[in-house]
Formats: structure tokens, sequence, C-alpha cells
């Protein structure tokens, strides 16, 4: 691996994501460049081989635009799909924004000089791990507080992307570890001559070009304004919306999780003897679903969302068990989504995940609910 080629493509991520910046929306970016996406656009100039580097901004927009495996001459990050290009409808794309959070954010890798916009963008993302550390640190001395906290804080913003000073006052007034002003810092104000509008499956929409656009369009790419599941919200005094990083690393990821725990949670209700306890988040988020049954047996369960199973691969590692987080079965599961793009994606992850023991099994959350519904019919049988 080249790293100095590494660091150009991570430096041409940063600057396009500033370049793009979610708060310009309709705008259309102007000179100057930003600093990494100028240095890094310099070095393609000098290096590019397969084809002639653009004379215009709209011909290196177009360009940008292209999967990278038709004309990047440098070297490509394995976390990046070259399938895929840089930016899409003139903002970052989907695969650049993973790549952009989940590996430059995420692992810290952002450079202390990085732009201020970029820092910003960082420092949302820092804003919940510091109230997860938070968190976390209470749960070694009021573990019951500390996880019902977490619990009220993570579902309360992937359930209210928009929402008020007089709705957070009503949910956090009388937490001991969250307090208000910490989950009002993940939102900013709305603007009140701008419209908005939500999608139930994927969290606040943006407007550019007259169409809604979603966050990740491989999740969720229909929002036509008359579906039921897109909302207008309407402007009132005091309105917020979440930040971008934590729309894109908190809530997002958590809507699937809400949706199958919702849906084990009526089955507990239904069979409380053979399923008797679904519990959401277990040790503050290390997992997302604890099972127990009336056997005695526990099963974990950690939900992944991701467009390419080579990416999700990577990321697959044995999931922690220690402690009151000890389980008998534990499994992955894959949005039912995801195997509609790609039918093989569960015979790739199985195949690519080598850090993965053969004891952990990989379902879609359909499949997933089928096995739980088992397992409660042959507890209820006797077998």
């Amino acid at each position: 691996m080249d790293n100095n080629e590494i660091i150009i493509f991570d430096l041409l991520v940063v600057g396009l994501a500033e370049f793009f910046r979610p708060d310009t929306q309709d705008q259309i970016p102007k000179y100057p460049y930003p600093d990494f996406l100028r240095r890094a656009c310099n070095t393609l100039a000098l290096k590019m081989s397969a084809i002639a580097y653009p004379r215009t901004l709209e011909g290196l927009l177009t360009l940008l635009e292209k999967p990278l495996q038709t004309w990047y001459s440098l070297e490509i990050p394995k976390e990046f799909d070259s399938e895929y290009g840089l930016i899409y409808d003139r903002a970052l794309s989907e695969e650049a924004s993973q790549y952009f959070y989940e590996q430059l954010i995420k692992r810290g890798q952002i450079p202390e000089f990085a732009s201020a916009k970029v820092q910003q963008i960082a420092l949302e993302n820092f804003q919940f791990l510091r109230l997860l550390e938070k968190l976390q640190a209470a749960n070694e001395k009021d573990a019951e507080r500390a996880q019902k906290e977490y619990v009220l804080l993570r579902r309360f913003l992937i359930e209210h992307p928009y929402t008020t000073l007089d709705q957070l006052r009503n949910k956090f007034s009388k937490t001991s570890y969250v307090s208000i002003d910490d989950v009002g810092g993940l939102y900013e104000d709305c603007k009140e001559n701008q419209s908005y509008w939500c999608c139930d499956r994927c969290g606040p929409l943006i407007e550019k070009h007259g169409h809604l656009r979603g966050i990740k369009p491989s999740v969720c790419n229909d929002h036509r304004k008359n579906l039921s599941h897109v909302r207008r919200i309407s402007w009132k005094r005091g309105l917020c919306n979440l930040k971008f990083g934590i729309h894109w690393r908190v809530c997002l990821p958590g809507i699937p999780e809400i949706r199958l725990f919702d849906a084990l949670t009526k089955l507990h209700k239904q069979q409380p003897e053979y399923l008797c306890e679904v519990q959401l988040w277990p040790g503050i988020d290390r997992y997302d679903l604890q099972l127990r049954f009336g056997d005695g047996s526990v099963w974990s369960v950690d939900i992944k969302d991701y467009r390419n199973p080579y990416d999700l691969a990577l990321q697959l590692k044995p999931i922690f068990g220690e402690g009151e987080l000890h389980y008998d079965e534990s499994f992955y599961v894959i949005p039912n989504h995801r195997l509609h793009q790609r039918q093989d994606y569960i015979e790739i992850l199985r195949e690519e995940a080598t850090e993965l023991p053969k004891s952990t099994h990989i379902f879609s959350d359909i499949a997933f609910e089928e096995q739980v519904i088992t397992k409660v019919m042959h507890l209820n049988q006797g077998k």
C-alpha cells in the first residue's frame, strides 16, 4: 500500500466533504476550493494517466461522479468500493460519506489542521461519543439507571430527528447523567423561511433541485412528497433538527434496530414464558439486542446495514460477551433490503469475514425473526 497515495485520497474525500457541506443545500459551491480539495486536485492533475484532467469545475464534478475504477490513477483504499464515484447529485456520494464517517471520522484520522467545517462535523460525532463515555462511566456504579438513560437518549434521537426545547424538557428534565443541554447540542436550529421534510425510513431529507434526497439513497431512495412515509415538518418557534453527523452515525443505523426490537417485543408480550426478555442496546450498546428464553439460553444480536458486503466483512468481529453480556448464541442481522439489492450478500459475508467465528450466525432480519419464532414454538411444545 502506498500511504502517500492513500493520504491524497483522504484529502480528496475530506475536501469534498467541505466543498459540499450539508448546510449549503441548493447553493452552488464557489471558489476558492477548500485547501484539502485543492491539494488533492493538484496532485491528481499531475498524476492522472488514464484520461486528461478536466479543465473546468463542471468537468471535474462530472468526472467525480463516475466510478473511480474508470479513471482514478492512484491507489484506492480497500474500504472504498471503486465501482462508485465520489459525488452524486452534487453532493458527497453514499460510498464517500460511508468512508468519511466510518474510516476518517470514527477512527480519528481527520488531521488536526482540517478545515473548520470538517472539524465541526467531527465534533458533532465526538459530542455523542462524550455522552456515551459519560454513561459508560456511570454504568460502573449505577448500571440500571445508566442503561435506561442511554436507551432513552438513543431512541429519542432516532424517533425525533426534529424536536423542540419543550420536547427535550419533557424527556430529559429528570435524567441524572444526560442533561437537556447535552441532547440539545446534538441538534441545530431550523430556519423559519425554509421547508423541512422527514422520511420515516431514513430521517431528515434535503431538498435539491426540487427533489427530496435522503442521506443514504441505498437505504431509501423514493421520497416523492405524496408518499405516506414522507412528511413535511411544519416550522414552529424552537424547531430544530439533528446535526448531519448525528443523523448519519446515530439515527440512521438505529432505525432497523428499533424496528426489529419492536417486532420481537410484540412476540415477547404474546409469549412471555418462552421469550422472557428482549433488551435493547445492553451494556450501553455493546451490541444491539439481547434475547432471554424460557430454557435459560441467551442470544446476542448486532444489526449491520452496509451496502457493500465486502466492506462490512472487514468490520465483523466476535461479539463482546463478558459478564451480564454473556450469550449462548450470537447473530449478525442484515436488513432484508440489502438481500434484494444483492442476493449473494450473506454468502459473501460468510466467506469474507475471516475474523468471525463459524459459531456466529448471519441472517436477514426477516429470517432472524423466523428463527426466534421457531425457537419459541419449540419451547412451547416442550422440545
